[in-house]
Order: C-alpha cells, then structure tokens, then sequence
C-alpha cells in the first residue's frame, strides 16, 4: 500500500516525508482539536513552487491528509510573584535569561501560585551561564567537555502543590515530584496539578542561581516542549548570550496562543560521539520534550578537514534512531560557517550535506542553515571565527522560530474514504468539504487557488466580494491558497474526494 501512495503522491521527490502506523490504539494523539481521533504530519513550506511537504499515515483503512499540529501549553507563570525563603522576587518569571538571578542553597524554597483548574503543569528551571550537564560524567568515560558547569544549582530538590497556601510558606503541602542527584543546569519536571494552585520547589541540596522560573499549562497535553542540545556554540546562545527575545518569544509573537518550552543543553567541547554515548541520559533527562532542536558537528569537523565525518554520521544516525524509539522529533539544524579569515579554518561542506542526507534518510524536520548564514554575516562571531555574538545568538534563534513556523499553524483531522466531512480555517478564509462538495467562506474579496502535492496550480476561482462559494471538486490531497484583497496570502491542505 504505502508504495501505491508514495508513487500516486508523488513523494519520490526528496522532499517530501512518509510515516505509516498500522495500530492506532498504541499512537498517542497530537491532533489540536479536541474533537478529532487523527493526526496527520508534515511541513508547510511557503515557496514558488512547493507550498506543502506532508506526510500521509495510514490508519487501518482510513487516510488522511493533515500537517503537523503542535498543542499548545500556555505559561502560566509569566509576570508573577515567587515566593522565595529570602523573600519575594519578580525576575524569576520577566522572561529575561541571564540576568538577575535567585541564590539557590542548601534548605531554600521558591513557591509561585499560577492559579487553579490546572490538572497538570510543566515546570522549567534555569541556570545561566554554564554548561548543561556535569563534565565530570563526561571525563569518567573519557570524553572530552569544557569548563563547569561550576554553578550547578539544585541538586536534591522536591516539588509540592497546595491549594490553601497564602506565601508559600503557609498552607497544606503535597509532595509529587522528588528529584535527587542532578547534574542539569536546565531542566523541566510534569507535575499533577489536581486540586492545586500553588506549585514549589523545596532544595534540600544545591547551590548557584535560577534566572528563569517557568510554569506551563499541560492539562490538554501540550506538546510544545523543545530541547537544545549541542555544543559550546548552543550553550553560548542560549545561555551565555541569550538575547532579548529567544526562540519562544520569537514564536509567541507570530502564534500568540503558543508559549514554547525551552530547555537549554550545550555542552562546550564535546563532539558527536558524546552525545551519542549519552543518549540514553539525554532521552531520560528531558522526558516530555517532544522536539529536540540539535546543534552537533563543530567540533568533528574542526580545522576543516573530513577526518571526523564518518564518525560524525554514525553518532548521530544513533541518536536519531533513540530519539524516534522515544517518540521524539530530532530536528538539525546545519554547522555554523565559520569567519575562515580570523578562525583559520572553514567548515568543510561535506558535514553540511551530511546533515542533509540525514535528514532526508530518516524523514526528519529540515532544520534552519546557520552555514549560509554565517557564511554571509562573518561579524556576528565573536573574536575567535567561530562562536556567534550576541547578534550570532539572536540569529540562530530567529533561523529556528523561521524555520519552524509551520508547525504551529493549527489545525484539525481530515478522515478519507467513507464519510468525509472536513473545515479549515485560516484568518481570512475557510474551506468546507463535505459528500464532495467544496465551500470557500471569504472574509474578503480575492482569489483561491487550488494546487497539487507537489505544487502545481489546478484551479483558480476569483471571489469579487466576501461571502460563501461552490467549486468543482479536485480529488486528491491538495493546497488551498487565498490570497484576498489586501494581498495577505493563506494556505492550508486539504483532501478532496
């Protein structure tokens, strides 16, 4: 069957993705509607040729044609007061990564009330300015990391939720998460959250600083929880230099119901093979992440050569595989050129088409290209040619909410064959299909078009005032386009039949 599809969807380009579950009751559902049993994934790509990369699942006898839909969990903990056993604080939950920060110790507690009606919730802590994960792991089994991390924050700690509590430090407490022996500077725990209002967090062990202390509304699932793992150059960005407005802001502008998770995970120095040998580790201490955005591969090609490449390709060939067995989407994004006139040496371009191969091998997400990038703006590195500034830092996040735009554009399921009945909405327009007949519903003024998989304009319809439209059905997984009046362009898939 899946052979039949790919051909009749054309899905022989490179571009496009294929996935096929035969036993919906083992999926877990992702579908933003609350009404839909399916999901579809997939990319939309907004380009002249190509609008929609997608993949076709199979469940039992029915198709569907859907993208991606990632589920939102809203913070809740933004602009709040934390409580805190040194007093009250704001900077915790200002958004704003590595600057003032809360002295954690031995017996300190932070408490924060996000409100009730919350079944469950997602807490992220952060520490700045410093590696991920302990180096003295790394140096045990023999791999190389640089520096700390020296600030390494909480390492025994519990959480507790009340519902009576008035600052913390009052009110009846309930134990539901204990963590012992951390080695993690970010990290983020899922929490019951029934019957709850306040959440906290009690240090039994630990020492340093938080910047950021975050609580996330998990009660629908949410599935916008993105870890960062990589290197010096990832750890620099996210961390070191973070800029006023990170990945989640940047995405939160464009999607305003969407408030990404990010844990921060670069390590300085390692190289591919590290984060392959602790794979398991990685997987283990970000359960809940459901995207990983992975920087991985400087270090390997370092001095510009090919030596390391071959390794490099089968390291992360491994973590993609663990990262697929955990139900997790890897995504990676392409090497950082380097400033080849002050670093002395320039990536080598077979690490770039590596990256590509392996994406386009294992069907993943296309990650941003920082080489391209790089390569036209030298002077956002720092003085060594290598690592980015802080205007560097700023770009690389910016590439990746770019790049991952279209996962967010919210969507409900499409069930083929028997009985279809299906709504799309965009801002500007919706499309209706059902017992083969299609339905545009216009805001304004405009032009649909219809186009293939594969990019090709089938049908164009002119809509002279806002208002309800028939057209002639298109059989097939399609594109729908608006572009009304004010030349604002839409699109969306949907499947005819």
């Amino acid at each position: 069957m899946a052979n039949r599809w790919e051909k009749w969807l054309g899905f022989l380009a490179k571009d496009f993705r294929w996935d096929e579950f035969s036993n919906p009751s083992t999926t877990r559902y992702i579908g933003i509607s609350q009404q839909s049993q399916f999901i579809i994934k997939g990319e939309l790509m907004r380009s002249k040729r190509i609008v929609l990369k997608a993949t076709i699942l199979f469940f039992g006898a029915l198709n569907m044609c859907q993208i991606w839909a990632i589920v939102a969990n809203p913070i809740l903990s933004r602009g709040k007061t934390v409580y805190t056993s040194s007093g009250t604080v704001t900077y915790l939950t200002d958004d704003k990564f590595g600057s003032p920060s809360w002295t954690a110790g031995d017996n300190s507690w932070l408490a924060i009330n996000v409100g009730a009606n919350y079944s469950k919730v997602f807490v992220n802590w952060d520490v700045p300015y410093t590696n991920w994960f302990d180096s003295t792991t790394g140096a045990a089994a023999g791999l190389k990391t640089c520096g700390g991390p020296s600030d390494i924050g909480p390492v025994d700690y519990t959480f507790q939720t009340s519902s009576n509590s008035t600052n913390g430090s009052d009110g009846t407490w309930t134990t539901v998460a204990t963590i012992t022996g951390n080695k993690l500077t970010s990290r983020g725990q899922l929490i019951d959250f029934t019957n709850a209002s306040w959440v906290k967090m009690n240090i039994t062990k630990g020492g340093g600083s938080l910047d950021e202390f975050e609580v996330f509304d998990m009660s629908n699932n949410g599935t916008d929880i993105w870890f960062f793992p990589g290197t010096s150059i990832t750890e620099m960005t996210y961390k070191s230099e973070p800029p006023p407005e990170n990945f989640a802001d940047l995405v939160h502008a464009a999607h305003p119901s969407f408030n990404p998770v990010m844990i921060r995970g670069g390590i300085g120095c390692i190289l591919s093979v590290y984060l392959s040998t602790f794979i398991s580790y990685y997987i283990d201490m970000t359960r809940g992440a459901k995207y990983w955005a992975i920087e991985m591969g400087t270090n390997d090609a370092w001095g510009g050569g090919t030596s390391g490449l071959a390794a490099f390709t089968q390291n992360m060939q491994i973590v993609i595989d663990s990262c697929k067995a955990a139900g997790i989407q890897p995504i990676i994004q392409r090497l950082l050129a380097t400033n080849s006139s002050v670093a002395g040496w320039q990536v080598n371009y077979a690490f770039e088409e590596a990256i590509d191969s392996l994406t386009a091998k294992n069907k993943l997400i296309p990650g941003p290209d920082p080489y391209s990038y790089f390569l036209a703006h030298p002077s956002q590195h720092i003085s060594d040619g290598i690592h980015p500034n802080d205007s560097g830092a700023a770009a690389i996040q910016s590439l990746w909410a770019q790049k991952m735009d279209s996962l967010y554009t919210v969507t409900t399921a499409v069930q083929s064959g028997g009985e279809s009945v299906m709504t799309r909405s965009a801002r500007s327009f919706s499309l209706s299909y059902a017992n083969n007949k299609i339905e545009i519903h216009a805001l304004s003024a405009g032009v649909l078009r219809i186009f293939s998989i594969n990019g090709a304009l089938l049908k164009s319809m002119n809509i002279p005032v806002a208002g309800s439209y028939h057209l002639a059905s298109v059989s097939g997984c399609r594109i729908g386009q608006f572009t009304s009046i004010d030349r604002n362009v839409e699109t969306m898939p949907i499947v005819f039949h």
